[in-house]
C-alpha cells in the first residue's frame, strides 16, 4: 500500500523503491541497532545509506548518548542534526519570563530555561568574541562534531543569512568542550514523542 501511494505521487522520482527496499525499515533510524539493521539491509541490496537525520543539538544529544552519533561515524553515514538551534531556545530569544508557546511550550518550561541561562549567557560572550550570533555559534558547535550537517529552518531571507554566517570560522576546542561541560549540567531536553518509535 504504501509504494502504491508514493508511486502515485511520482512514479519516476520514486521508481527506485520497486526494487524492493523496506521503506519502513529507513523511516526511523533513531537508536544504534536499527541504523546497524538498516544499513546491513541497504547493504545486501547494494543500496548505500548515506544519512541518518535525527533531532540534535547542544541540548538535546541523544544520539550521542544512544551510539547512533558513533555508528554513523563508524559506518560513514553522513548525521543530519535538525532542530539544531532547539526551535529557537538557543538563539537566546526565549527567557524564563517569555517562554515559547505552543507545544514547546511543554518542552521548554520556565524552570528549564532559567537552567539554561549559564550556557546562553557563554553562548552569547564566545559570539561576541568572534562578532557571530547565538544562532551561529551553536552551529558552528555542532559541525566541530565531525560528520554533522545541521540544517536549521529559515523563515526569513535574514534568518538564512544568518545560518550561513556559522561557516568559515571555528569555535577553539577549548570553547567546544566548554559548551558541552555546560549543556550536560542541564537535565536533558525530553524528546518528542517520535524520538520514542
Amino acid at each position: 500500500m504504501a509504494l502504491i501511494c508514493i508511486l502515485l505521487f511520482s512514479h519516476m522520482t520514486w521508481l527506485f523503491l520497486c526494487h524492493r527496499i523496506d521503506v519502513m525499515m529507513i523511516m526511523v533510524l533513531n537508536s544504534e541497532g536499527r541504523l546497524r539493521d538498516a544499513y546491513e539491509r541497504l547493504k545486501k541490496r547494494g543500496v548505500p545509506l548515506a544519512s541518518n537525520q535525527v533531532n540534535y543539538s547542544l541540548i538535546y544529544r541523544a544520539p550521542e548518548e544512544n551510539g547512533v552519533k558513533a555508528a554513523c561515524d563508524e559506518l560513514g553515514i553522513t548525521l543530519i542534526a535538525y532542530s539544531p538551534i532547539a526551535q529557537g531556545v538557543l538563539t537566546g530569544k526565549y527567557k524564563p519570563e517569555n517562554p515559547p508557546s505552543g507545544p514547546r511550550s511543554r518542552i521548554y518550561t520556565p524552570e528549564f530555561l532559567t537552567k539554561l541561562q549559564p550556557l546562553l549567557n557563554r553562548i552569547q560572550a564566545i559570539g561576541d568574541n568572534y562578532g557571530k550570533t547565538p544562532t551561529q555559534v551553536v552551529l558552528n558547535w555542532l559541525i566541530a562534531q565531525d560528520n554533522v550537517v545541521p540544517i536549521p529552518g529559515a523563515k526569513t531571507a535574514e534568518q538564512a543569512k544568518e545560518f550561513v554566517g556559522a561557516l568559515g570560522w571555528s569555535l577553539s576546542n577549548e570553547e567546544i568542550n566548554e559548551l558541552r561541560s555546560l549543556a550536560s549540567e542541564i537535565n536533558p531536553v525530553v524528546g518528542f514523542p517520535v524520538e520514542k518509535l
